[in-house]
């Protein structure tokens, strides 16, 4: 699966090259103003842009960020930041590894479990209410260096 998923992300970013002209990345300054200041064009390389939705992408993020702050400037101040980690003790992955198994063996099951407990989470504090009425939240899952999912989530009250 990840190979595949490598695969079309590399076919991704090759159209994104591959069509610079269809997205309009002509519009950006960057080589424009690097020629104005006499920068040595041998350092620039080939620029290529990608645009706001390609997800891995920094304008991607950065639109997310801005998204993020417009919440919060409309919904006014956080009320609560909780961050959710990966136990690989939880029975559910404990359950389904096989004997001698550890869960970084199975990184599958892994995210898999941390995914279901963490919709379980946002549904008891959206829809079950369990921290007051939510008018709004906000999370990301990061993946730490030893591969373990967890989750940022900021909720408005």
């Amino acid at each position: 699966m990840v190979d595949a998923w490598a695969v079309t992300d590399q076919a991704k970013l090759r159209w994104f090259r591959n069509n610079q002209t269809k997205i309009m990345a002509d519009v950006y300054q960057g080589l424009v103003d690097a020629v104005a200041r006499d920068a040595n064009l041998n350092d620039i390389g080939k620029r290529t842009i990608l645009p706001s939705s390609y997800i891995a992408g920094t304008r991607c993020m950065r639109g997310w960020y801005q998204d993020s702050m417009a919440i919060v400037r409309t919904v006014s101040n956080a009320d609560f930041f909780l961050t959710m980690t990966t136990n690989t003790n939880w029975k559910e992955i404990q359950d389904e590894l096989l004997p001698g198994q550890t869960a970084s063996d199975r990184p599958d099951i892994v995210a898999r479990v941390f995914k279901l407990k963490a919709k379980a989470l946002l549904e008891d504090i959206r829809t079950n209410g369990i921290l007051g009425k939510v008018v709004a939240h906000i999370h990301t899952i990061e993946f730490q260096k030893q591969g373990l999912p967890h989750m940022h989530l900021i909720i408005f009250l």
